[in-house]
């Protein structure tokens, strides 16, 4: 078959595609909304693409393009296409081209357009820009992803140059669906059901650098009631396309094995996931299969672990992986996200029908407006977002002295406080009270040395919304990066812990000491206990001065092996059991203790 041939049949093959498009229900994932590759007739070309006259057709990326030559920057050299919105409504889209310049000038707006032009039922138009730097660059790929809202009557996509110079070619326009619609609201009687009692309040922790007396401290001493920890922390940057990533996993849940062992000791609940070790995700089939079997690994270890309370499934899936490169057609043998999180949900829940399972937003956003909610007879699923806006006083002078901002104050232009936090964490509400789900912050913070009391005003009035919202939150981090810390003095960069503890510090306590009249790790009284012998051959003999008690029993790593009651002194038979250190709990109206034994 010829050339000419070959692209007739493709743009026949597209035609009918788009005649899909246009059926009631017709799922997108993964279809194409749009494809110019300004192959047709010059005469077709600009009946599609109007004004012609900004134009010329040219060699392309790949055959033909256009061109958009400006010599002066009081002018506007752009066309537009309309776009179908049949099914586009809610959905989320990929929009790419490939480009070129050459002294180009006059980046943003003015400058080189690549745009989506949204009209909605009432109010001003929409839009949605690719960004293009200027000066000069060969041909590459660039694009974005977007949500189309569900107010939108007509949709249009704008190219050239507007008010700016320079020659810009493109070629390859690209407009991909990657998530269906978002479902209808849930009946807004359901219960919304958080899968524990009270609130988790704590603190992130990194597996590699965290010491036992430091978790010990913020369970004893701060009052933390939970910990979020992934599993190989943040350092393996290409996580699952390493060839040795089954034996690294192995090695990292050994030494999670310890925090849970721990935490198992000392009352801490633990959200375990996978940041480093859930990189590259979206790279291809073979990656994902891998995460699917990571993650059944990882429930098969800790599915009868009281004290991991949750399972993270990925750290911040992000934009810079496929299909976030926009390469055209999209492979449908890659899951999308969240058709991947549905993929592992259905996996884990397998192996463990019970244990909280957290999805969270893509590409760092507040917003879950990309995550169509699991379906509802899954149980214990939880979606979470991490908060640090605005990203330019959270992280100021994060690596370099820049211009510095002040909580409540403006920020890059635009005046930010408690109420317009609040406006931010909007539509994370919106998401919960539509879908009746719990909603978790698995990460927030501020730089230490932002000006004056701004890291604490900004720390305390996310707290006062997310108590209000009874969300669960976790801080991060503790006893990591030290520009993240609470405990630090407010120098840049130094490394200074004052003898008084800071206004941070003091604030995360007063809100921790909360979670004592919310867990059952209470600091009640001591128990009078005694349990013999210890270490232990055959039978071990328990002495309560109360009885009517609870009577668990865990291994090392925290799985529960034996849960009764019992209202008198018992001899628990340990014969069947191996050699190792376990720790036994009781628990009464006086009170509780954990004790360890050792089996000989």
């Amino acid at each position: 078959m010829n050339k000419k041939n070959i692209l007739n049949l493709a743009k026949y093959q597209i035609f009918i595609f788009s005649l899909l498009l246009c059926l009631p229900g017709y799922s997108q994932i993964n279809s194409t909304v749009f494809h110019e590759d300004f192959e047709s007739t010059p005469s077709s070309i600009s009946a599609l693409w109007l004004p012609a006259a900004n134009y010329s057709v040219t060699t392309g990326f790949s055959g033909n393009g256009l061109l958009f030559n400006s010599t002066t920057s009081n002018t506007n050299l752009t066309s537009s296409a309309n776009i179908p919105i049949a099914n586009l409504l809610g959905a989320t889209i990929v929009v790419s081209a490939n480009i070129k310049g050459e002294n180009l000038t006059g980046s943003g707006l003015p400058g080189m357009v690549i745009q989506l032009v949204a009209k909605p039922s009432s109010g001003s138009l929409r839009y949605y820009r690719i960004p293009v730097e200027i000066g000069s660059f060969d041909w590459k790929l660039v694009g974005r992803t977007l949500s189309i809202d569900s107010d939108i009557i007509s949709l249009s996509l704008n190219i050239g140059i507007y008010n700016a110079t320079g020659k810009f070619w493109l070629d390859n326009i690209d407009i991909q669906a990657i998530s269906k619609p978002m479902p209808p609201a849930r009946d807004p009687s359901i219960v919304i059901n958080k899968t524990h009692s009270g609130m988790y309040r704590g603190m992130n922790v990194r597996s590699n650098s965290i010491k036992k007396s430091d978790l010990d401290e913020l369970r004893y001493d701060w009052k933390a009631n939970s910990i979020r920890c992934q599993i190989g922390g943040s350092q393996y940057t290409d996580g699952l396309l390493r060839t040795d990533y089954e034996s690294i996993l192995q090695k990292e849940m050994i030494k999670m094995d310890t925090l849970v062992k721990w935490c198992s000791a000392n009352g801490l609940h633990m959200n375990v996931g996978l940041a480093g070790l859930a990189q590259g995700l979206f790279s291809s089939k073979a990656a994902q299969t891998r995460l699917i079997e990571a993650w059944k690994l990882i429930a098969e270890r800790y599915k009868n672990s009281q004290i991991v309370w949750a399972y993270d499934l990925a750290n911040e899936p992000i934009a810079s992986e496929y299909p976030y490169s926009y390469p055209f057609p999209l492979d449908k043998n890659i899951l999308l996200w969240p058709s991947l999180a549905d993929t592992l949900v259905k996996s884990i829940r397998k192996i463990d029908a019970e244990k909280a399972i957290i999805i969270e937003s893509f590409n760092y956003s507040i917003k879950m407006d990309d995550v169509n909610p699991i379906d509802p007879s899954i149980p214990n699923i939880i979606y979470s977002s991490h908060m640090y806006v605005p990203h330019q006083f959270t992280h100021q002078q994060f690596s370099s002295k820049t211009p510095s901002y002040t909580y409540p104050g403006t920020i890059d232009g635009k005046y930010y406080d408690k109420s317009v936090l609040r406006d931010i964490l909007q539509p994370l509400k919106d998401y919960q009270e539509k879908y009746r789900v719990p909603i978790y912050i698995g990460e927030f913070s501020c730089i230490r040395w932002a000006p004056g009391k701004s890291s604490y005003n900004y720390i305390r009035d996310c707290i006062e919304l997310f108590e209000e919202y009874k969300w669960d939150y976790s801080f991060h981090a503790f006893r990591d990066w030290d520009g993240w810390s609470v405990e630090h003095s407010t120098g840049w960069y130094d490394s200074v812990l004052p003898a008084a503890k800071t206004d941070r510090e003091l604030l995360f306590r007063s809100y921790f000491k909360q979670n004592v009249t919310q867990l059952n790790y209470l600091e009640s009284k001591p128990l009078p206990l005694k349990c013999y012998p210890n270490p232990v051959n055959d039978v071990l003999h328990i002495q309560m001065a109360d009885n009517n008690s609870q009577l668990k029993l865990y291994d090392i790593i925290g799985n529960k092996l034996f849960d009764q009651s019992i209202s008198s002194d018992y001899k628990l038979d340990m014969s069947g059991f191996k050699s190792g250190i376990y720790f036994l709990k009781v628990e009464n109206s006086v009170g509780r203790k954990i004790e360890k034994v050792i089996k000989k």
